[in-house]
């Protein structure tokens, strides 16, 4: 499938993706996450995006989970010109297990953009797979997530690669490496994205 939507590309380019959360439990079943990103586009070489997001994720049970949060993020077009972007999302998430140490994720998430007077609504949803290795630490994980809209219907799809461990008891740290596609532009590129990604629960 990647490669069918590769044939269409016609820009490609190198980013590097990078974050810091902090996690706090606020109470039973309930956290609070604060995130800071920036990215980079060009090989890397340009600031493209910085954000702050604010989310509350309760579990309902072990398996079901609801998430609610805020996005604001500063970006920069090609002529580094800056536009503020607000973003309100919901989130729904389910996970379950396939076999013994092979569990499987989906998050469905509704999410309201506001970015130079436009306004758009947006279905996000991500299915992941990860695998817990005996006697290790590391986590590796596969994910597919796509984006879809009234207007354009599937306009963006993302495929990641990523391995997660914990430092220690309250720090975790993730490498990914993703590939991202777009569509229904006039010019649309293939995004390959290298993301580091640290978070910390207090």
């Amino acid at each position: 499938m990647l490669c069918t939507f590769s044939l269409f590309s016609q820009e490609n380019d190198f980013q590097n993706w990078c974050s810091f959360s902090i996690k706090k439990k606020v109470i039973k079943k309930t956290d609070l996450t604060l995130k800071s990103g920036l990215r980079f586009r060009e090989n890397s070489s340009v600031r493209d995006k910085h954000f702050l997001d604010l989310k509350l994720k309760r579990k309902l049970n072990k398996r079901f989970s609801f998430a609610s949060g805020y996005r604001y993020s500063n970006n920069w077009d090609r002529e580094l010109q800056s536009s503020n972007n607000h973003r309100f999302y919901t989130d729904f998430s389910y996970k379950n297990k396939i076999v013994k140490r092979l569990d499987y994720f989906i998050r469905n998430r509704w999410q309201s953009q506001v970015s130079n007077y436009e306004y758009k609504i947006i279905l996000r949803q991500k299915f992941t797979v990860a695998y817990n290795i005996r006697k290790s630490k590391i986590t590796p994980n596969i994910a597919a997530e796509y984006f879809f809209n009234l207007k354009d219907g599937v306009n963006k799809l993302r495929s990641t690669v990523s391995l997660s461990h914990p430092i220690n008891r309250k720090l975790d740290f993730d490498i990914s490496y993703r590939i991202q596609q777009v569509f229904h532009v006039n010019n649309p590129e293939t995004l390959f994205i290298f993301e580091g990604k640290i978070s910390y629960n207090l």
